[in-house]
């Protein structure tokens, strides 16, 4: 129940994901807090990432496909209500490889979403594979 105590101190910011993610997430379930499963196989590129993005988080169609509109509308998803957010960040090898100014960028907005909803006491927590970090130091998720 490691994970309940965790998800309960209303902890904020973008870690390594856990060897197992199916406890994190069957403790997000419980705590009524949402998961998205970023899976960014095949993405190579800035664009793909952010239309993987807009469809995972159910973005309004008004976004507009930028860094930018991101944050924003990310920072919406704050307003609908849910105690937190957990965004499991996996498969992105290949986008680390091809395009990893891309992946610094998008972990730096998530980054600020999450010190937004930490403000407020509730979960924002990006957990990102391993392999798709890629030379990136994370704090790991204790």
């Amino acid at each position: 129940m490691k994970y309940d105590r965790i998800l309960r101190g209303g902890l904020a910011g973008v870690f390594a994901a856990p060897r197992l993610a199916g406890p994190l997430r069957a403790a997000a379930k419980r705590a009524g807090i949402a998961w998205y499963d970023l899976d960014l196989k095949g993405a190579a590129d800035r664009e793909t990432l952010l239309r993987r993005c807009a469809a995972v988080f159910a973005l309004p169609p008004y976004f507009g496909n930028n860094w930018d509109a991101l944050h924003e509308c990310l920072l919406d998803i704050a307003g609908r209500g849910t105690p937190g957010a957990i965004v499991h960040w996996r498969r992105g090898t290949e986008l680390a490889r091809r395009a990893p100014d891309a992946v610094t960028t998008a972990l730096r907005v998530l980054e600020d979403v999450a010190a937004y909803w930490g403000l407020g006491g509730r979960t924002f927590l990006v957990i990102v594979d391993r392999d798709s970090a890629r030379g990136r130091a994370l704090r790991p998720l204790r």
